[in-house]
């Protein structure tokens, strides 16, 4: 076939592949991994030495994957902070993925049926690339910024398979493409035994070489090794690896085998969670059916030696994250059949080719609806990881029982200014899990903000009876004690928060206005210069800054401190009154006078600052 027809072909897939994933470019950053890695995480930026030291050595939240931090660098340097960026580089990066497994499979095809018509065989090939690529198990992966990594390794792991399928052995650009597939992510550590599979089938370099093909092995899984060992040590010191019973951990595994397997050929109801029940247990069927599946595809490997080897494929794939090694309190994610679920999609390609021999018609038809289906089906997808509250709405409609997803889901929509919504989902959380003290908090801190004391107060409280050093709950009790107008037991409260968190600015600068309240005007200056050390961009605390000191007559010190409140938070329109009564009082009327405008400007409602500032002017012109 010309050269100049399979590159048309490949780029058509390309783009083909992109079309169902456009949505998720106006996606924001989630708080879901992506604000971790890459806004509280700022090592990452720049092409200094200090950043690629920190690049090539860290395991900062477990992975290794140098790659993947480049590609951020590079992604920042160019385009800055730009969510629609980096979702165009991995959408860019899965277009690619995607060109390459057609070539893929076209090498397979053309060793598995040489007998076919090229043309015959690179439509089988464009139709399994492309069901693999829209299928809706790689929303998660390509929509989701915080694993752009999967893209890169799964890149480059075509790229390996690819050249390996091309000069099959140890060649030296093999060994290249596989480190960077595993400098990418080190889910690559399979690759090899992926293509001994190959080798297997349809290379058979098994029966004709024998020892010498898994003698060429021994560098790629020396160097698998090393990265799964890097890996395994950055998750150990960032104790994300659960210490699970080895016997839940197997269940687990096989579980997941079945689990993908089913997603993969009926992908209707995925979620962004999966949550592992606390009774969870295989059951004797599911494993019965996982070992007559595994004995029958090794029984057949003779007369159908392609299902033995996708099925194979499959689980090589899958084996280092199936859940033999826990990583997060989740049973599985679909992010994990990026690369295990080719193997069945190649099935796809054999499937249509054998199927146009004896119904051509129907055999396009078939595929068309099938396309079309898959890729409607992940456009709908990649909408809900547009923001942190569609994704955990999708979560929790998946299983209403996850404690998780609704505690994820109430603070997006926290997050989102949609309180009271947030509060149903703590409630449940609450009800589903009683031990949890974080759920009780957050509802005290939401009857807070409604001026619901008393149930604020029982709230907090048992939030305490969980978590009696729960400084944020001592903090909630002792605002919910002052609404209640109980002062004396609202100021020990404060005390005790700032025992247990002493860099807390609200609680501290509460302290300091019951202190004020209390005529302790001194000691409320004191508690409020530590507040602005501790939070100097906070406007309010220099203003009740400015208000102690006016309590103390240093009015020069007072309004310099409402000066800066403005400064900081130019429509605090109290602060603007405060730092024209403070002018006045020493005898800066036009200075006054600016100020009281500006409160006038704000709320022209204000009667107080009207009359201050026709007193003032009286004053400047006498």
């Amino acid at each position: 076939m010309p050269a100049r027809s399979l590159t048309a072909a490949a780029l058509f897939l390309a783009f083909a592949a992109a079309v169902p994933f456009l949505p998720a470019l106006n996606g924001a950053f989630l708080h879901w991994d992506d604000r971790v890695f890459l806004f509280d995480n700022t090592a990452w930026r720049g092409f200094s030495v200090s950043s690629m030291r920190w690049m090539l050595t860290t395991t900062y939240c477990g992975p290794y994957q140098p790659l993947a931090w480049a590609t951020y660098a590079l992604t920042h340097r160019i385009w800055g902070l730009s969510p629609l960026a980096f979702h165009g580089v991995s959408l860019a990066g899965h277009a690619a993925s995607t060109a390459l497994f057609f070539l893929v499979l076209r090498e397979i095809l053309a060793k598995a049926t040489p007998a076919a018509a090229p043309r015959e065989r690179m439509f089988a090939a464009a139709f399994a690339a492309l069901v693999w690529a829209v299928h809706p198990l790689r929303v998660e992966s390509v929509a989701w910024i915080a694993e752009q990594r999967d893209v890169l390794c799964a890149t480059f792991s075509l790229l390996t398979t690819l050249l390996y399928l091309r000069r099959p052995g140890s060649d030296p650009w093999i060994l290249a493409s596989l480190t960077l597939a595993l400098l990418s992510k080190s889910s690559a550590v399979a690759l090899p035994l992926t293509l001994l599979v190959l080798d297997a089938w349809p290379l058979g370099r098994l029966k004709t070489e024998g020892r010498a093909v898994f003698i060429e092995k021994i560098p790629m899984l020396l160097l698998a090794f090393a990265f799964a060992a890097m890996t395994f040590l950055g998750h150990r010191v960032d104790g994300a690896i659960l210490s699970d019973p080895i016997v839940l951990r197997a269940q687990i595994a096989l579980h997941n085998f079945g689990f993908y397997l089913v997603r993969i050929l009926y992908p209707i109801g995925l979620s962004p969670y999966y949550p592992l029940a606390p009774d969870f247990s295989l059951g004797l069927a599911p494993a019965a059916a996982i070992a007559v599946a595994a004995a029958a595809s090794w029984k057949c490997r003779r007369e159908y030696p392609a299902v033995t080897a996708a099925l194979a494929h499959y689980a090589a794939a899958l084996l280092p994250m199936a859940g033999l090694m826990r990583v997060g309190g989740h049973l599985g994610a679909d992010r994990y059949t990026l690369v295990a679920s080719m193997g069945p999609a190649a099935l796809a390609a054999g499937a249509l080719l054998s199927a146009r021999r004896r119904a051509p018609r129907a055999a396009l038809t078939t595929a068309l609806l099938v396309t079309a289906s898959l890729a409607a089906l992940t456009w709908r997808a990649a909408k809900t990881w547009q923001d942190d509250a569609s994704l955990w709405a999708k979560a929790v409609a998946y299983d209403p029982k996850s404690v998780q997803a609704r505690l994820n889901l109430s603070a997006a929509l926290r997050r989102a200014g949609r309180p009271d919504e947030a509060a149903i989902h703590e409630r449940i959380a609450a009800e589903l899990d009683p031990k949890l003290p974080g759920p009780w908090n957050n509802l005290a801190g939401w009857a807070l903000s409604r001026g619901r004391w008393a149930e604020a107060e029982t709230s907090a409280r048992r939030a305490l009876s969980l978590e009696p050093k729960l400084a944020a709950a001592h903090f909630n009790l002792a605002c919910a004690l002052q609404g209640l107008q109980r002062n004396d037991e609202a100021l020990r409260e404060l005390r005790r928060t700032l025992e247990l968190e002493p860099s807390d600015p609200k609680a501290r600068n509460n302290l300091a206005l019951e202190l004020l309240r209390r005529g302790s005007a001194l000691g409320a200056v004191a508690e409020l210069r530590r507040v602005v050390a501790d939070a100097p961009l906070w406007a309010a605390a220099r203003h009740n800054l400015g208000n102690a000191l006016t309590v103390l007559g240093r009015h020069r010190e007072a309004a310099l401190a409402f000066d800066e409140a403005v400064h900081l938070d130019a429509a605090l329109e109290e602060a603007w009154v405060n730092a024209g009564n403070a002018q006045a009082r020493l005898g800066r009327y036009d200075e006054a006078a600016r100020r009281y405008e500006r409160a006038l400007a704000l709320k022209p409602d204000d009667a107080q600052a009207r009359r201050n500032l026709a007193a003032v002017r009286r004053a400047a012109g006498s």
